[in-house]
């Protein structure tokens, strides 16, 4: 039987580009990142902000 993976790092990708912060995220899934949870945007009277948490998963041992 397969162990469950488990997360070993959290990080939080941003950038004021959406097409920018694309390419970051799939940069970092190339390195072995996935997404968790939605795209959030905030929005700080006309200054979009996009954001994308990420985390890295490994076995348990």
């Amino acid at each position: 039987m397969k162990t469950p993976a488990h997360v070993t790092d959290y990080k939080i990708f941003s950038d004021t580009d959406p097409v920018a912060l694309a390419q970051a995220v799939v940069s970092a899934i190339h390195d072995g990142w996935q997404p968790w949870g939605a795209l959030t945007v905030a929005d700080g009277q006309g200054d979009a902000r996009y954001s994308q948490a990420m985390v890295r998963y490994a076995e348990w041992a």
